[in-house]
C-alpha cells in the first residue's frame, strides 16, 4: 500500500528545502510524512550526504518510525 498524498500545505513545506520551516501539527496530521519528504529530498536531489542532515523527533517511538519510513522510502527510490 503507498503512503497518500501530501496536502498541499505538506507538499509546500517538503519543497521548500532551501531554508528552514517551522511545522507546528497534532498527532496523525502528517509531520512525519513532511520530515521525510524534506530528508529524502534533501539526499536524493539537492546531494545533500545523509552526514550532512540532522532530524529529530521528541521520543524514542517517533524516532524509531522516522527512520522505517526513511528507509522505506530510500528504499523505493
Amino acid at each position: 500500500m503507498s503512503a497518500p498524498r501530501p496536502t498541499p500545505q505538506q507538499a509546500a513545506a517538503i519543497a521548500t528545502r532551501d531554508r528552514d520551516v517551522f511545522c507546528e501539527a497534532g498527532a496523525g496530521s502528517g509531520k512525519t510524512r513532511v520530515l521525510v519528504g524534506r530528508y529524502c529530498g534533501a539526499l536524493l536531489e539537492d546531494g545533500v550526504g545523509m552526514d550532512r542532515v540532522l532530524a529529530f523527533t521528541f521520543t524514542e517511538r517517533a524516532a524509531a518510525e522516522l527512520r522505517h519510513r526513511i528507509r522505506a522510502e530510500l528504499g523505493r527510490a
